[in-house]
């Protein structure tokens, strides 16, 4: 036991170390992003993004950080002649492998409730956020070249001076189809109320009329465009949000194919994404054990390929399943079957030696 609780801390103390510094990454990446995306609003939108960005990227930073520190830890006690020195002594590789598969295992708690409750959360409360501060954006105009898309409008200048805009383009969609455009000189925001209003100083406008004909206006004054913003505010939550709950109970309500297989693609999507981690600890650990001349940066080179395998089949499949080429359960189990396929093949290598 004294063995195996040495192991278990070297992975557990590697695998938070991992999770931290790519999840301190990847929010720094956040950071940089919001600041480009909404300069006016600074640290307001960012102590909303900061949280439910860590929600959202957690069950992939868990991917990651689970197959890393097992090859390391793993990758260490072989460079160093751990691993010889306990076959030596007669123990069995069960209990070399069995604290990977505990943390593996408590990955897979962890990931299960990350994958049906948080990941939904953040990311639904991460898009509602990115819609506020889109409609807020407006209220503060930042200079320099921006480009806001609100609802079905989208409001583009190349500077901001004085509170007047400069060379403002406002366009208007409907079902993805461009229905009017303005092209002005000049403008400015007059009410960021329901609706916004945009002022725009004598425009050349561009219309498509029902018929499908365009049609070309240039007009002599200032033309004010009201955009609404009551569809974008309230948007609802998409099937990708809903509890499972919910999604069962939607699937056995119906019996078209059209609906029950995309539902079916997300629940046993998240089932399977909670099991990833074991796999890739099982698969990261025999790995690690090879990696003869096991420094740190052989073995964080050696967790990649199984990391990669994952991702991109992942990505490769749900591609599939959204198009109905494949059956939602193949969509959501093949990337496990391959590592667990991977993963038995490995660990029966490592015991044969």
């Amino acid at each position: 036991m004294i063995l195996e609780r040495y192991m278990f801390r070297e992975l557990l103390a590697s695998f938070l170390f991992a999770f931290f510094a790519v999840l301190c990454v990847c929010l720094i990446g956040t950071m940089f992003q919001v600041f480009r995306t909404f300069p006016s609003l600074g640290f307001a939108i960012l102590s909303t993004a900061l949280p439910l960005a860590t929600g959202a990227m957690a069950s992939w930073v868990m991917l990651v950080a689970s197959s890393t520190s097992s090859t390391l830890v793993y990758a260490r006690l072989a460079a160093e002649n751990e691993i010889t020195a306990m076959r030596t002594c007669g123990i069995h590789t069960g209990r070399i492998l069995s604290p990977a598969l505990l943390l593996g295992l408590m990955l897979v708690c962890a990931a299960y409730p990350l994958n049906e409750y948080v990941v939904p959360w953040a990311r639904y409360g991460r898009r509602m956020a990115f819609r506020q501060s889109t409609i807020e954006a407006p209220t503060a105009p930042p200079p320099g070249s921006q480009d806001f898309t609100i609802g079905q409008y989208r409001l583009h200048y190349t500077d901001y001076v004085d509170g007047r805009m400069i060379n403002p383009t406002l366009t208007q969609t409907k079902n993805g189809t461009v229905i009017a455009k303005y092209f002005a000189p000049g403008g400015a925001i007059v009410s960021v109320s329901e609706p916004i209003k945009v002022s725009m100083s004598s425009p050349n406008l561009w219309l498509l009329k029902t018929n499908g004909q365009q049609e070309y206006i240039s007009a002599g004054s200032d033309v004010t465009v009201e955009m609404s913003i009551k569809d974008f505010e309230n948007a609802e939550k998409q099937p990708v949000d809903w509890p499972a709950e919910k999604i069962w109970d939607k699937v056995f309500s119906t019996k078209e194919r059209s609906v029950r297989n995309p539902l079916l693609l997300i629940l046993h999507t998240r089932y399977a994404a909670s099991l990833a981690p074991l796999l890739l600890v099982l698969v990261a650990v025999p790995i690690g054990i090879l990696v003869r001349r096991g420094s740190r940066l052989a073995g964080l080179g050696a967790a990649l390929p199984p990391l990669l395998i994952y991702l991109v089949s992942y990505f490769v499949f749900q591609g599939l399943g959204d198009k109905n080429r494949v059956s939602p359960l193949v969509a959501a189990y093949a990337p496990d079957v391959f590592l667990a396929v991977l993963a038995i093949l490995l660990i029966g290598g490592v015991t044969r030696k």
